[in-house]
């Protein structure tokens, strides 16, 4: 919680998937890309840093 203003900083959730419902729920995250954040399975971290690498990659390359 934040002390100053009484409202919630970040929530931690645990979520177990089978192996078939990752694609799906990957594709929830990203809609949230710049609020999310995959900590683990690693492979699904480095995913998410792949992917967000490649929108500073896009968005850097038009600004010059």
């Amino acid at each position: 919680m934040n002390k100053t203003h009484s409202k919630t900083i970040y929530v931690d959730y645990i979520v177990k998937l089978p192996e078939r419902s990752l694609e799906e729920f990957c594709r929830w995250v990203y809609r949230f890309m710049g609020n999310a954040q995959f900590i683990s399975p690693q492979y699904l971290a480095e995913q998410h840093q792949k992917f967000a690498c490649a929108l500073i990659d896009r968005y850097s390359s038009k600004a010059t």
